[in-house]
């Protein structure tokens, strides 16, 4: 219980992580889902809420659009529409690791009985700007028309974005949800703990859905998203040449 936050994420959270979140299938690097450390991430200026601080998050599960079966043509168009974006990226952080791969789901981790209101700060500050990332991305996209039938997309259709605290053994789960024009956080739900089996499980297993989620409606969204942002760059930019 005396390792240091860098010891607990190296030989405890880093592996469980890999564990329930890589397709082992698949090389290290080789997957539309993934988990990174990025500790040096700092929210854009342009995405963070007035005189609030400049929090920054140890991990994240992200996507990498080259790796999507479904669209091979994906990944040319994010680097298309970040073209547009504040630091050129399709984060409200502008770390150069993460510039055209879609941050998922923020991870912040502490020592056990530590900083968990800080923690609940900077998941809760990350999430706000990403919510605002991806009203601007619907903002940019919202000429196009929609075929009959299709409603324009929203950034209510998701429901939430989710967020993960980890403290020492025990993992929370937060997320953040749009009301009107305000942002709520909803936090404190434990997923289980590292102390035991069981909980390892019960982790792996939330792990596991919150996985399922990105891969059938989080980047389903996005990537439709991400297309109209696109196709209005065209409409209003013109062919080229």
């Amino acid at each position: 219980m005396g390792m240091s936050e860098a010891a607990w994420n190296h030989e405890v959270h880093f592996p469980l992580r890999c564990l329930a979140l890589r397709n082992r299938s698949k090389g290290a690097f080789q997957r539309l889902v993934n988990v990174k450390s990025c500790s040096s991430a700092s929210i854009i200026p342009d995405y963070r809420i007035r005189f609030a601080p400049d929090k920054k998050i140890d991990f994240c599960v992200y996507l990498d659009p080259h790796h999507d079966p479904n669209d091979t043509n994906i990944a040319s168009t994010v680097d298309a529409v970040r073209a547009h974006l504040p630091g050129l990226s399709i984060n409200p952080t502008d770390d150069l690791s993460l510039l055209s791969n879609p941050i998922a789901i923020p991870i912040e981790t502490k020592r056990p009985g530590e900083g968990l209101d800080t923690a609940n700060l900077q998941v809760a500050t990350f999430l706000t700007a990403h919510l605002t990332l991806l009203q601007r991305l619907l903002d940019a996209g919202a000429s196009v028309p929609v075929q009959d039938g299709e409603k324009a997309p929203s950034v209510d259709d998701l429901g939430f974005l989710p967020g993960l605290i980890v403290q020492g053994n025990t993992w929370n789960f937060i997320a953040a949800s749009r009301q009107d024009s305000r942002i709520v956080i909803w936090s404190e739900t434990s997923l289980g703990s590292t102390g035991d089996i069981f909980g390892i499980y019960q982790i792996v297993a939330s792990l596991q859905l919150l996985r399922q989620w990105i891969g059938t409606t989080y980047w389903p969204w996005l990537r439709r998203v991400t297309q109209r942002a696109a196709t209005a760059a065209q409409l209003r930019d013109g062919p080229a040449g």
